[in-house]
């Protein structure tokens, strides 16, 4: 992880389990907080694990759970 402002790169995943409530320490990826925020759950982004990905970890991007430049904004 990060510094928590900008993205971090991921390469030679085939998925991120990704957090939707916006409860977890680790956003964007779900740490299991949602069990105690109404049942929301995560949601699976696959990957072509030979890509190289930047994951957002600002909270603003518009295209969760990838980087799309708003913490530069």
């Amino acid at each position: 992880m990060g510094d928590g402002t900008g993205p971090v790169d991921l390469t030679g995943q085939d998925s991120i389990w990704v957090c939707t409530c916006m409860q977890s320490e680790m956003w964007p990826y779900c740490d299991g907080a949602h069990h105690s925020f109404g049942g929301a759950g995560p949601e699976e982004v696959k990957l072509d694990p030979q890509k190289t990905y930047k994951i957002c970890q600002c909270y603003r991007t518009k295209t969760r759970p990838f980087c799309d430049g708003t913490h530069l904004k």
